[in-house]
């Protein structure tokens, strides 16, 4: 939605129009980052479009050829987004039945037909002319492979942990003994099991032990074996162009050696930090280096060195802004509107 302020604070001429330049948030409706942009937008007067895309299928969407036109209605207005459209921040779209109620939705392969026709609507997007994205879709893509992270940030001087990414029992039960006897194993892709009645997400998990009847589950898929890097303190650095947010995030208790923080519902404490120098230089090239303008870069200090675990393209940050103040919405929408700027000059 486009506050009425922000329809008169930023236009351009376009013929004999005059066309206001926003920017375009694609996310869905329980987003709670998206909230906080929403905000900051209004707050500053600044003309943006939110499609919360599970809710496309109440408006309109359509794309002309040879000359492109894209077009979207949201309350009953249309918006040209190939005239309209300067940043867009690709946060996180919904799919077409998230809003619809289990028992009212259609069969699993209908959903799937729809959620395929409506992910190529959207990959139409990339064609808007003079847009900076944040980030592009393919470079989302490409950086939410946890392999392709960990190769890069070790070819760029991170230290990162001795990994082993496999499904075969016996090179898991090797790498279990190399590693002194301790190891940790996590998803290769998306942790989470998406179930009719609930859906699952699947932490961090230490291994000591792997008994013969472990074979069958560990040769279903790969996953990431690693060493387990304990004790150490956990850090989550938001990137946001040229801008590092680093945040150190500890127990009250006291009590670092927790495998996975998420996993500890109360008693944590997130505080502004600063990192070595060359730490925060081997973020922001990793960011900037791989076509991201954003980034959620999650490490460890354990022994007295800063240990690379992952980075996720389009990570969640609400929590860190609220309650605890960390200025993340300001510091993107200060980085969408720049875009904006240097595109219009």
């Amino acid at each position: 939605m486009t506050s009425k302020k922000a329809k008169t604070v930023k236009t351009v001429g376009c013929g004999n129009n005059t066309i206001a330049k926003m920017i375009l948030i694609l996310s869905n409706k329980w987003d709670l980052s998206a909230d906080f942009i929403v905000r900051e937008l209004r707050q500053q007067g600044y003309p943006f479009l939110r499609l919360n895309t599970e809710e496309l299928v109440s408006g309109s969407a359509t794309v002309t050829l040879p000359h492109l036109r894209i077009l979207v209605s949201k309350r009953e207005k249309i918006y040209d987004l190939t005239k309209e459209v300067r940043v867009v921040w690709n946060r996180r779209p919904g799919k077409p039945y998230d809003d619809v109620p289990i028992e009212s939705r259609p069969s699993i392969a209908t959903q799937r037909f729809v959620n395929d026709q409506w992910y190529s609507w959207l990959e139409a997007l990339q064609l808007l002319p003079d847009v900076v994205w944040i980030n592009h879709p393919q470079a989302n893509n490409a950086m939410e492979n946890k392999i392709r992270q960990l190769w890069l940030a070790s070819n760029i001087g991170f230290q990162i942990p001795k990994t082993l990414v496999s499904n075969d029992p016996d090179k898991v039960r090797t790498h279990l003994k190399k590693s002194g006897g301790k190891i940790i194993a996590k998803a290769l892709y998306s942790p989470l099991i998406e179930e009719k009645k609930k859906d699952f997400f699947i932490f961090t998990n230490e291994i000591d032990n792997i008994a013969t009847s472990d074979d069958d589950q560990i040769k279903l898929s790969p996953c990431i074996f690693q060493e387990s890097m304990t004790p150490k303190v956990d850090y989550r650095i938001t990137v946001i162009g040229e801008t590092i947010i680093p945040v150190k995030i500890e127990s009250e208790n006291q009590s670092n050696g927790d495998l996975d923080w998420r996993t500890q519902k109360e008693g944590l404490k997130f505080t502004y930090c600063n990192l070595p120098k060359e730490i925060e230089g081997f973020c922001r090239r990793l960011v900037k280096d791989n076509g991201l303008l954003f980034g959620a870069i999650d490490l460890v200090e354990c022994k007295g060195k800063f240990v690379f675990l992952e980075i996720n393209p389009n990570g969640e940050w609400g929590w860190l802004q609220k309650p605890n103040g960390i200025p993340i919405a300001e510091t993107l929408c200060k980085l969408m509107i720049t875009c904006d700027t240097k595109l219009e000059k």
